[in-house]
């Protein structure tokens, strides 16, 4: 631990939770003010503060960059990369020597980490709980009742997570608020729901939060935000995923475990519309 240098976004509640379990096991870490879609490349003032550090291993968690986690390298760091999602440009779902789908971040810190169920015991956490975070995030709700949770831990689960959301945003429960307007809203179209927000703000994991809640959280779902600046398809399996890899270009990456895509308009000249979606879909 003490040879590490961690790299970690503080952009929601799994992020969050890597950052306060490095600091209870001394592992020094470089908190990134990025939102999802974090980038090596997005925050040059990284590469300072990581040279700064002199630490003979660096923890990237996901803010991917090809070309600086090689320079990285070149320059006699040892890099690890914990993350569980895949990119335009590289894969990170799935484990280069076994092919298998890898855990959730937090479980692969844990894992680098040597993390003990005594020690999060010892530092006021709930294992169980601090666990489910990570199984939610890359699996939601359906993969805590997979592993075992019973609904009164999903709940506990949950709560962390929403408390953890709170902190990082400030602005959490306006989110919740305009979500609903936009969860009231939704249309059915060819076995999905359509939600299409009329908020100023991306209220993605807000309205996965509400499905959650309504319990339809493992039904096929479009969300456009911020007048379609980002479009996600949840809940689906990987021929769709497969499906709208190959018929949609630009900038497009998946989440959940594979089983969620998106596509983010915001640095792209050809934007993603809801239009194409619905073509590659057949919907």
């Amino acid at each position: 631990r003490s040879r590490v240098v961690l790299l970690c976004p503080d952009n929601d509640a799994e992020a969050r939770t890597i950052l306060m379990l490095a600091e209870k096991v001394g592992i020094l870490a470089i908190r990134s003010a990025q939102p999802h879609g974090a980038r090596l490349s997005k925050e040059p003032e990284l590469f300072e503060k990581i040279a700064a550090a002199k630490k003979q291993e660096l923890w990237i968690v996901e803010t991917p960059g090809l070309a600086e986690e090689e320079e990285l390298r070149q320059k006699g760091m040892t890099v690890r990369i914990i993350d569980h999602h895949t990119y335009q440009d590289v894969d990170r779902l799935t484990d280069p020597d076994t092919g298998k789908t890898k855990l959730s971040s937090l479980e692969q810190f844990m894992e680098n980490a040597e993390i003990t169920e005594d020690e999060l015991s010892a530092w006021g956490f709930e294992p169980k709980v601090i666990r489910g975070v990570g199984i939610s995030d890359a699996l939601y709700i359906q993969g805590l009742r997979d592993a075992g949770y019973t609904p009164e831990e999903i709940k506990r689960v949950s709560a962390f997570v929403q408390k953890l959301s709170m902190e990082i945003d400030p602005e959490y429960e306006l989110d919740m608020a305009a979500a609903e307007i936009d969860w009231n809203a939704r249309v059915e179209r060819g076995g999905y729901t359509v939600v299409v927000s009329v908020a100023d703000r991306d209220v993605r994991g807000s309205i996965s939060a509400i499905s959650i809640r309504e319990g339809v959280d493992t039904h096929p779902l479009i969300i456009s935000c911020r007048g379609g600046e980002k479009i996600t398809v949840q809940n689906v399996g990987p021929d769709i995923i497969a499906k709208l890899k190959k018929n949609i270009a630009g900038n497009t990456y998946t989440f959940g475990t594979g089983r969620c895509w998106g596509a983010n308009n915001k640095e792209q000249k050809i934007r993603v519309t809801l239009e194409m979606v619905f073509e590659a879909l057949g919907i």
